[in-house]
């Protein structure tokens, strides 16, 4: 295929004002939050107690177990399983790791981890060194000097650490006038730049970090006329990118939970700044919904397109702050509708079985860059552990994306060799498949797949049974089948051959797992792992 057709084919997805954006930022323009208008924040006007600290989500157990607090001590910063020596006055602009190491590097969310140990601990070490990280990135890293520590998605990112960090030790920093007005005073330059610098040529869940972002700096700066602009934008960005059924249009399960805490954020901003009630106006009782089904009795992320653990917070200290907050107690759905996932759960001798079925559209057109060929694939945990699995993600830059986007790196179903889309670049994809629910009732269900650019049609029933997961694939059009089963453990004797594949349940983190390639048309059982085999994975 050539190169031009594959640029021609992405192209086509887009917005048209997409494309016009790209071009204007190539040329070095802007991308403002309104014409000819210009946020003036006010320093003097900021007030932490508009912005509180989340301690359900900020100083959740799960997350605070990413950092060592004592090797952060040590000037070591271990982030997505990779470890960096840092010298903070010369390491903010160096080729550490990959762009997307460099990018959490940035976002400043081990501050929270260094505030929790100096509250409990009382040793003012974890307090200096994180006052001395701020310093250090105010210091090396101004605005006219750009880079990573500048892009929009950064700032967006950033500031919730920077004002969680001011809201949980604000009576600890409030002695050093000196450091609170410099943080002020870099806030205030973020705030501005991020004003003119939307990503509105990429759009999707960046554009929302944006608006999320400014809508409560607005609110700590007691801008009323920028958030006057910014809050419809945001809301209609929630009407747009929240599907009725809760999940976020870009179709992944990680994805979605970074939306539901910025949501939840905003919301609660808005709330204690005076601004009135918005968790019905950005869904968060389903987005807390379908988060609960997806992941009620299992103990990871799902792996459909991009997603990994070690990235968004817990199901559990979302739910909590959902819950706190906002008095949400979620409900069970079997099938999300919009977004065509499937849950299928059962009882059985194995123990408790669950299904998470992908049978819905990769994601909206003009915004596919974490799309994976994961139609009609599904993940099966027994007793919350990963059995049948998707090989997840591992890295947006390493050589190997590719590689995890495939087909085959998915329990799924292949027809004559196609690759169900055409993910020719790490965000690119050009022509793609289209999918939908045919039905489910709980324990079963049934998908089919328009296969892109040609006729064959391919249709995957899944039931739940008291033995086993049976599996039946029908193709209508094509000539050879082949659905591969990637399995975490257990593996069952249903094929001659089994290879090695890499496996990455968290980015940053690879293992492998077992591949076997099996033609389901004529049924296919594929029998619960016994007890002894969860036993000895573990």
């Amino acid at each position: 295929m050539s190169k031009l057709r594959l640029y021609i084919d992405t192209a086509l997805h887009l917005k048209p004002s997409q494309i016009a954006y790209r071009i204007w930022r190539k040329l070095g323009g802007s991308t403002r939050l309104h014409v000819g208008y210009r946020p003036c924040p006010d320093a003097d006007k900021a007030d932490i107690r508009r912005v509180p600290a989340l301690s359900e989500i900020d100083f959740d157990p799960v997350f605070l177990a990413r950092f060592d607090v004592d090797a952060l001590l040590d000037d070591r910063v271990e982030l997505l399983n990779h470890e960096e020596r840092m010298d903070w006055r010369e390491s903010w602009h160096a080729e550490l790791s990959t762009p997307l190491w460099r990018f959490n590097l940035h976002y400043h969310e081990y501050l929270l981890p260094l505030a929790k140990a100096f509250l409990d601990e009382g040793d003012k070490r974890y307090l200096d060194k994180a006052k001395a990280i701020v310093d250090s990135w105010i210091d090396a890293c101004p605005r006219e000097r750009g880079g990573v520590a500048w892009d929009p998605y950064v700032i967006s990112m950033r500031i919730v650490s920077w004002l969680a960090f001011r809201a949980e030790l604000d009576g600890a920093l409030r002695v050093d006038n000196t450091f609170c007005e410099r943080i002020n005073a870099s806030l205030v330059e973020q705030y501005v730049h991020l004003s003119q610098h939307l990503e509105k040529d990429l759009l999707a869940n960046h554009y929302l970090e944006n608006l999320k972002a400014l809508a409560i700096l607005a609110c700590y700066f007691d801008d009323r006329k920028t958030l006057e602009l910014v809050l419809p934008m945001l809301k209609a960005q929630v009407d747009e990118q929240v599907l009725d059924d809760g999940m976020h249009f870009e179709q992944s399960p990680m994805y979605q939970k970074i939306v539901l805490e910025d949501l939840m954020r905003a919301a609660i901003v808005l709330r204690d700044s005076g601004f009135g009630e918005h968790a019905e106006a950005f869904k968060l009782r389903q987005m807390c919904d379908c988060l609960y089904s997806m992941e009620r009795g299992i103990n990871r992320t799902p792996l459909f397109n991009d997603c990994g653990d070690n990235v968004a917070k817990s199901r559990d200290a979302l739910l909590l702050c959902a819950r706190e907050r906002f008095g949400v107690v979620p409900e069970f759905h079997g099938v999300l509708k919009n977004s065509g996932y499937c849950i299928l759960e059962r009882q059985t001798k194995a123990g408790f079985v669950k299904v998470i079925f992908d049978a819905g559209k990769p994601g909206p057109a003009y915004a596919m860059g974490h799309v994976h060929c994961d139609a009609l694939s599904f993940e099966c945990f027994v007793d919350g552990e990963p059995w049948i699995v998707n090989c997840g993600t591992y890295a947006y830059q390493d050589a190997k994306r590719l590689e995890f986007k495939k087909t085959q790196a998915h329990s799924g179903v292949m027809i004559d060799g196609v690759e169900q889309h055409e993910c020719w670049a790490p965000f690119r994809v050009a022509r793609y498949s289209t999918c939908k629910i045919e039905f489910s009732d709980g324990i079963s269900a049934r998908g089919s797949m328009k296969l892109r650019g040609r006729n064959p049609r391919i249709v995957r029933d899944i039931c739940l049974a008291d033995n086993g997961v049976r599996i039946i694939d029908k193709a209508f059009g094509g000539k050879r089948l082949e659905g591969s089963f990637i399995f975490a453990f257990g593996l069952p004797n249903i094929a001659e051959q089994s290879i090695d594949v890499n496996y990455s349940p968290e980015f940053g983190l690879l293992g492998s797992a077992r591949k076997v390639i099996v033609d389901a048309s004529d049924g296919l059982v594929i029998p619960y792992p016994m007890f002894y085999e969860r036993a000895e994975h573990r």
